[in-house]
């Protein structure tokens, strides 16, 4: 995607060419970001709950 207030002469830099760079990104999405890594942290815990308690029935 080709913006066209940009030189032709240059190529862009980080925030030309995306907009925002990834400080910027994390500082301005920290909550949503802590949402998900909270999601993944619940999933694989269940997931390893799951496990644990399977093992201990196929072990009786």
């Amino acid at each position: 995607m080709i913006q066209e207030h940009l030189p032709k002469d240059k190529d862009p830099n980080k925030v030309q060419e995306w907009g925002w760079t990834l400080p910027e990104f994390i500082e301005e999405n920290m909550w949503y970001l802590l949402a998900i890594l909270l999601l993944l942290v619940l999933f694989f815990y269940a997931r390893y709950r799951w496990r644990v308690r399977n093992q201990r029935n196929n072990n009786n």
